[in-house]
């Protein structure tokens, strides 16, 4: 157990960056218990001041370093076990069409809310997308093991 909680560590470092937080390995708290939690963004965006970069060698790809806080990384990747996805073992990717889950909802609003304050002039979503209601209706979750990634970059192979 310990093994795999180092791993998620490492994995979490790695797509996320590094956390200036303890060891705790406890479950962070997010309201009243209801299966569908909702987290509310913890930082203002005037506080954080979201950066997109431009993947070239990837078209249609933007990073935003430092997009969630180390609480809502625990609370997405919570929520993402509480689907019980991949509680099988045998499956590495989710997919969702249509209606998604309330936590993806929240994640939708969080990307738009990064995009309208961005301050690059290069947007990732044009302005007529970005008021899309939902702004996204389908998702795709994958679970990579470390040292697991697929080599060619593409997961839908």
């Amino acid at each position: 157990m310990a093994a795999m909680a180092e791993g998620q560590r490492r994995a979490l470092a790695e797509a996320f960056g590094a956390s200036s937080s303890s060891d705790d390995d406890g479950e962070v708290g997010y309201g009243d218990g209801d299966d569908h939690r909702t987290l509310g963004r913890e930082r203002k965006l005037t506080e954080m001041i979201p950066v997109w970069e431009s993947i070239c060698e990837v078209n249609g790809l933007w990073l935003c370093r430092e997009f969630l806080s180390e609480n809502e990384q625990h609370w997405l990747l919570s929520s993402i076990r509480q689907e019980g996805w991949f509680n099988g073992g045998s499956f590495n990717q989710a997919m969702r069409f249509g209606e998604i889950p309330e936590w993806a909802k929240e994640l939708a609003g969080f990307v738009r809310e990064a995009v309208c304050f961005s301050t690059v002039e290069d947007q990732p979503l044009p302005s007529d997308l970005l008021w899309r209601e939902p702004l996204f209706d389908q998702l795709i979750v994958n679970v990579y093991e470390p040292g697991h990634l697929c080599s060619c970059g593409l997961d839908a192979l």
